[in-house]
């Protein structure tokens, strides 16, 4: 019983800063910094990684699953020691917050990089194999959780795996919610918030910036 509730402990932080981070994003707030990560850098003709990988989603998920992961555990004090999370380990919650916000992040990176070089659009998909596009879609941030967890914390494997399984579910909640609202391109997202997913490299093929 203790694995799932301990599973769920790993979770919530990510999720309650994902659900956050949705709100930002749907009221527009902080649009100075929805800046893309890559500047509009090309590489063949093709963004390193698109208009929807922006500093604002890196400098809001780190802090908002810092903040969550340490109020989870100030709200899990009353509770049996089995249930609280992570028991018998001296470890700052905000520390292991904000190390899974910044793998939530860094796991995304290489997908939207190699996507881009396939020529698959920010939020576009591919008919041949787009399960397995999807598949990767919703599980590359929860990798990149798991990875960044490692360097902090060592749960059981089966808490890694009921985690990897919770947080692919939450992910996946949460990408259809995002295009429910029309925060996905293509979607009904406001064209003054994506910018342009190709710039001209005058044939050269070397990164350029606008």
């Amino acid at each position: 019983m203790t694995a799932p509730v301990r599973a769920a402990w790993l979770v919530a932080p990510v999720l309650a800063a994902g659900l956050v981070h949705v709100i930002v994003l749907k009221s527009g707030v902080l649009s100075r910094i929805a800046t893309p990560l890559d500047g509009g850098r090309t590489l063949g003709g093709r963004r390193l990684l698109g208009p929807s990988k922006t500093w604002r989603g890196l400098l809001l998920m780190p802090p908002l699953t810092a903040l969550a992961a340490g109020l989870e555990v100030a709200l899990a004090r009353r509770l049996p020691r089995g249930l609280t999370p992570f028991p018998g380990r001296r470890l700052k919650p905000w520390l292991l917050g904000g190390v899974l916000g910044l793998g939530y992040c860094a796991g995304e990176l290489p997908n939207s990089f190699v996507k881009r070089r396939l020529g698959i659009p920010a939020g576009g998909s591919v008919k041949r194999l787009s399960w397995l596009q999807y598949t990767i879609d919703q599980t590359d941030s929860v990798v990149g959780c798991l990875v960044a967890l490692r360097l902090v914390y060592r749960p059981r494997r089966i808490e890694l795996l009921l985690a990897a399984g919770l947080g692919t579910g939450a992910h996946i909640a949460v990408d259809r919610l995002m295009s429910s609202i029309g925060l996905r391109p293509g979607s009904g997202q406001n064209p003054s918030q994506v910018a342009p997913s190709r710039l001209s490299t005058g044939g050269s093929g070397r990164l350029s910036r606008p």
